[in-house]
This record gives C-alpha cells, sequence and structure tokens, in this order.
C-alpha cells in the first residue's frame, strides 16, 4: 500500500513504492475514493491504485473500464523500452464496451503542484483537449519531461506492485512512423492482427477491483492517519517510559541516600553502646568506692543521729546515665561536721564573755 513519509501531524508528502522505486508527490492529500486494480499479465502480475482526487473524470472512466473487464485479453500494443507502455483496445465484440472506446470524456486539470510523472504514473492517450476515452499508458522514465504538458495527460494512478513485470513487456519498436511496431487502426479488428505478425507482444490477461471508500481499510490517507496516531501514541509511551525510569532512578537515589544515612545512624549508635557498656563495667567500681565512704560514715557520725528524720532524703549519685542513691548517713557525716565547728566557735568565745564582763 502507499506510504506516506511525513512529520506527524502533517500529511503533505505521499510516497508512493513501486517496486524498487519511490516516488514523492508533496502537499499532495488523497482524501477521496480510491481504487486498487489487481492484474495478471503474460509477464506476471502487477497492481495499481487509482486517486479519484488526482483526475475525477479520468478514474471514473478508468474504473468503469476496469470493473466491466474491457482490458481482459488486449495487448499491451505499444511498449518503447525507456518511454512508456500503452494499451486500450478491447477485443470484446460486447456493444457497450466497444462504445467506450468512442466515447470521450472532459479533461481534468493538473494539480498544483501538478503530479510528476515518475516510472509507474498512469495516464490517458489522447489526440487532443477532451480526447480521453479507453487507451492509457504506464510510463518508464521519470526524465520523460515532455509528459503531462498536455491537457489530457493528468495522472490518474500508480503502480504500486509489479513495476519489473511491467517494464519486461515485449517491445518491437514505437508505432509508425517512429517505429516498427503495430499500426493502432489494424489492432480494431481482432487479435489475430498481432498474434500473426507480433505473436511476442504481452497482454493482459485479467484484472479486479477494489474500490475503497474515505475510512475503509486500506484508503492509503486513512493509514497514513493511523500510522500518524500509532507514531503519536508510540511518542508518548516513549515519554511515559523515559518518565517512569527516571522516577525509578530518583528512587534509587533516595534509597541509597537513604541507607548511607542509616549506617552513620548505625555508626553513631554503635559509639554511643560502646560508651555505655563502658560506663556500665565501671559501675561497681563506683558503687564500691561509694559503698566504701558510706562505710566510714557510718563508722564516724552514727551515735545520737538516726533519730534525725530530715536527713533520711536520699540524694543520688550520677555516673553516666545511672544514678546510685546514697546512705542517710552521707547526710549525717554533713550535720556532724556542722556540729563541730559550731562547738570549736563557743569554746573560742567564751572567755572572751567572762574577761570582758570582770572589765
Amino acid at each position: 500500500d502507499t506510504t506516506f513519509h511525513r512529520h506527524p501531524s502533517t500529511l503533505y508528502d505521499c510516497c508512493c513504492l513501486v517496486g524498487d522505486y519511490s516516488y514523492k508527490y508533496p502537499n499532495i492529500i488523497m482524501e477521496g475514493e480510491q481504487a486498487v486494480i489487481h492484474c495478471d499479465s503474460t509477464k506476471g502480475p502487477f497492481s495499481m491504485r487509482f486517486y479519484r482526487d488526482w483526475s475525477p473524470h479520468g478514474y471514473d472512466r478508468a474504473v468503469e473500464l476496469y470493473e466491466k473487464n474491457f482490458f481482459d485479453d488486449s495487448h499491451f500494443f505499444r511498449a518503447v523500452p525507456n518511454f512508456l507502455v500503452q494499451f486500450g483496445i478491447t477485443y470484446s465484440q460486447d456493444k457497450e464496451l466497444r462504445k467506450l472506446m468512442d466515447e470521450e470524456i472532459p479533461d481534468d486539470p493538473q494539480l498544483d503542484p501538478p503530479i510528476k510523472f515518475d516510472v509507474g504514473v498512469l495516464s490517458y492517450a489522447g489526440s487532443g483537449p477532451n480526447s480521453r476515452s479507453s487507451q492509457m499508458f504506464i510510463n518508464y522514465n521519470a526524465e520523460n519531461s515532455a509528459l503531462g504538458e498536455n491537457p489530457w495527460e493528468t495522472p490518474f494512478g500508480i503502480v504500486e506492485h509489479g513495476m519489473d513485470n511491467v517494464k519486461q513487456f515485449y517491445s518491437y519498436g514505437d508505432m509508425p512512423p517512429w517505429g516498427k511496431g503495430p499500426k493502432q487502426n489494424k489492432i480494431y479488428s481482432g487479435p489475430d492482427y498481432i498474434n500473426n505478425n507480433f505473436p511476442l507482444i504481452d497482454k493482459m490477461k485479467s484484472c479486479q477491483v477494489h474500490r475503497i471508500h474515505p475510512g475503509q481499510d486500506g484508503h492509503s490517507v486513512d493509514n497514513a492517519r493511523r500510522g500518524i496516531k500509532e507514531e503519536e501514541e508510540e511518542y508518548d509511551d516513549d515519554e511515559a517510559e523515559e518518565e517512569e525510569e527516571e522516577e525509578e532512578e530518583h528512587e534509587e537515589e533516595e534509597h541509597d541516600e537513604s541507607e548511607d544515612d542509616e549506617s552513620e545512624d548505625d555508626d553513631h549508635s554503635g559509639e554511643d553502646d560502646e560508651v555505655e557498656v563502658a560506663e556500665e563495667e565501671a559501675l561497681p567500681e563506683k558503687e564500691e568506692e561509694v559503698a566504701s565512704q558510706h562505710r566510714e560514715l557510718d563508722a564516724v557520725g552514727s551515735v545520737g543521729l538516726k533519730g534525725s528524720s530530715h536527713l533520711h532524703h536520699h540524694r543520688h549519685l550520677k555516673i553516666g546515665r545511672h544514678e546510685i542513691p546514697l546512705s542517710p548517713m552521707t547526710g549525717a557525716l554533713a550535720l556532724s561536721s556542722v556540729v563541730a565547728v559550731t562547738f570549736g566557735i563557743l569554746r573560742l568565745l567564751r572567755p572572751q564573755r567572762k574577761q570582758g564582763k570582770t572589765n
């Protein structure tokens, strides 16, 4: 099928594949009815696609001829290498079909810009303005600059597949007076003229026509639009994929940073634990030291002080995170020291008072 090469969201370039050949028609949108014609010939099959947008009158007549089997068993009577192959004279005795050879149709103006006459382009052969009827030709050479200048040579289709077979049609040379090929006026009498005098000339066997309306599967523009939609969806999917990957990478980075922080906390926690263990190990020694002090204090100031209830207030010694309760005898020691100092002061004052009275 016709393939479009375009930027997403535009439909201005049409690239038609013909065997190994590629043809571009810039700024041409083919949105109307189309027809795919599958033909078999003595050189093998080929298929064509006709576009009503290119040439409305030419399209209608061509599709009608193929649908009525007008070309079955007819000869490709004018095959000129590197120029063109011409056909379109029926051998049918059906009056309606033979009448179509004489009924001429109006010319269709070329599109703007005009369709280039690349290899595989189809057009009508004519003898003057509004002279198109049933004879048509397929272009062999993209350098045929003279083709398309006449008003009756507006293209209406292309060969999509099998152009290699089409280019193999046998040639006896161009028709007189330019060559020694068959004379057209003698072909109308029937196939015997060519069969007897030009037996190697190839012929059409049969054709099948498939009309494609806009919106139907197989319509080249709709295929292109579907392709554009698929491209856009694919682009959106790629963007979503990239965003998802970036988000995953960001989450991985945050996770790594979190693990690093936890590792640092674990290190600090380990240090705290070591300090705590060291403190706990030193605790028995401190307790023993304090207990020894208690025993000494109890031995010195325990007499007469057990009834002092205000000294039974427990004080605490802090070692790291631990508190060690002190015995009441620690407070007794402090009180006994105060009493001793007081008695000492009184002894010093007594003699001075006696002497003062006598004086």
